[in-house]
């Protein structure tokens, strides 16, 4: 089984501070461990390296090419450019990438069976580019499925602050989930949000249909990469992550002055960009703007409390982080929350009551950690990497396997059974469907070798994939059917009988 996947780099200087690779790291690892026939194809940036997308492994294969934007295909000047580089990193893809997937996929004699596609533009044309690559026409089943990896649906009260986002972007991205071969939701709560909002400009009937295939990924932690550790009273809360508008950057800093205020609770903040003046000069805050992961780790650390007042979020991973450090959360009350927060969680409420919750926490420490662990003990099940991974590979195999069942092996197929008994040294005469108890089949088999012999089996003396009725992925289905499967290497695929 070959897949390609296509995340989305919000921070596209810093690999490692985007979850959206995070979650798909996870997933490949635990493919890769689960299914010795997979390979894993990966369209990123050149500048993503190889460790950050585990494509040090022989399996895994980096296809990289600048994307569509302001250091792709841009004509745009350099100050333009830099100043509207978060447009593109949803956006489309370039030729550049187009061409990418060509060379180092198809050109290799490879093929597809998925795309996990988490980019929010750009479907059309990359679903054309891969069509022409695999006679989609001529194939008895679908050579390669389409899947919406929707990480973060933007709708209606997540882009209010932003400045490019609107109701025809946001519809246009539920259409062309509800519109491919189906869905990958990172958090329950956006599958909710497609029907609600999707049925207002789209038949119901479409979405549920759309609704019913798709699978919530979740997006994993591995709780035992950091230390569940408290102390034996607060000292010292860290506040985390990014200071856009809807994390309410004003309201931490209330809770973090009020604390210190009452309890002499001074403050840590880390953030991946800049901190104002303004909280940074503060004298009761640590502040370390621009922070890498080492810092924020060594953050994790030391911080005994955490508090959350974002709006909304798409299965958050700083909270979380933090809550499996052993930094006890405040939450802010949302329905987001609740894809992670155990029900009547004592330390989640209203915006105004995050100052009182924190005092609350600090006032009743060994109660407090004690809740804590209870969230931790949730979010290790809801966000259990294994899990994670099983789920999306299960609906990759089960699509492989219902086209497999679908696929009738018949004359058009005779001449690669009887390539594979030339290839035996065995080859029969004519181009009469072989008995396949007639010879061993070969053990192992080299796609484009098996193209190439199937020349000697048809009237034309050209290939069977030149066909017009007779595509690659036909070729790969009547391999599949005679009980190959891909040896998952690099390069041209190679079947081997298990």
């Amino acid at each position: 089984m070959r897949v390609l996947v296509i995340p989305e780099l919000y921070r596209p200087d810093d690999p490692s501070a985007n979850g959206t690779l995070s979650d798909a790291v996870t997933w490949v690892r635990g493919w890769l461990d689960r299914d010795s026939s997979m390979h894993v194809y990966w369209l990123v940036p050149p500048s993503v390296p190889d460790d950050a997308i585990a494509a040090d492994r022989q399996r895994v294969t980096a296809i990289r090419a600048e994307p569509f934007g302001p250091d792709g295909d841009s004509s745009a000047d350099d100050a333009a450019a830099t100043d509207a580089a978060d447009l593109f990193t949803e956006g489309g893809y370039s030729w550049a990438e187009l061409a990418a997937v060509e060379r180092e996929i198809y050109d290799r004699g490879a093929y597809l069976d998925a795309v996990i596609d988490q980019r929010r533009t750009g479907r059309f044309d990359l679903r054309k580019w891969l069509c022409r690559q695999t006679d989609r026409w001529a194939a008895d089943v679908a050579p390669f499925a389409v899947i919406a990896n929707v990480h973060d649906l933007q709708v209606p009260f997540k882009y209010r602050y932003c400045d490019h986002r609107d109701a025809f972007q946001s519809r246009m991205e539920m259409a062309s989930s509800v519109f491919t071969d189906g869905i990958w939701f990172k958090a329950g709560v956006d599958a909710d949000r497609l029907r609600e909002y999707a049925t207002e400009v789209l038949r119901p009937e479409v979405v549920d249909a759309a609704l019913e295939d798709a699978i919530e990924t979740g997006s994993p932690i591995d709780s035992s990469a950091f230390s569940e550790s408290y102390a034996d009273e607060p000292r010292l809360l860290h506040l985390a992550g990014s200071l856009w508008e809807k994390k309410h950057a004003d309201r931490l800093l209330a809770v973090g002055e009020r604390l210190n205020d009452e309890f002499g609770v001074e403050t840590l903040l880390t953030s991946m960009e800049p901190i104002p003046d303004a909280y940074a000069d503060l004298p009761w805050v640590e502040a370390y703007p621009e922070a890498d992961r080492e810092t924020y780790d060594e953050a994790l650390a030391r911080g005994d409390l955490a508090v959350c007042a974002s709006e909304y979020e798409t299965l958050a991973r700083t909270p979380f982080e933090q809550a499996a450090s052993g930094q006890v959360l405040v939450v802010r009350d949302e329905p987001w929350i609740y894809d992670c927060v155990p029900d009547e969680y004592r330390f989640a409420g209203d915006a105004d009551d995050l100052g009182d919750l924190a005092v609350e926490a600090v006032e009743n420490w060994t109660e407090a950690v004690e809740e804590n662990r209870r969230l931790v003990a949730h979010v290790e099940e809801v966000r259990d990497p294994e899990a994670s991974s099983r789920r999306t590979h299960d609906d990759l195999r089960a699509r492989v396997e219902r086209k497999r069942d679908r696929y009738d092996l018949d004359a058009a197929d005779a001449p690669v059974r009887s390539a594979l008994d030339a290839l035996s040294g065995d080859t029969p005469s004519g181009d009469a469907p072989a008995d396949e108890s007639a010879s061993e089949r070969p053990r192992t088999v080299d796609l484009d070798a098996l193209r190439a012999r199937t020349a000697e089996f048809t009237d034309a003396g050209n290939p069977a994939t030149e066909r017009r009725d007779y595509a690659l992925a036909d070729l790969v289905y009547a391999l599949r059917s005679l009980g190959y499967r891909d040896a998952g290497n690099p390069g041209t695929p190679v079947f081997v009988l298990p």
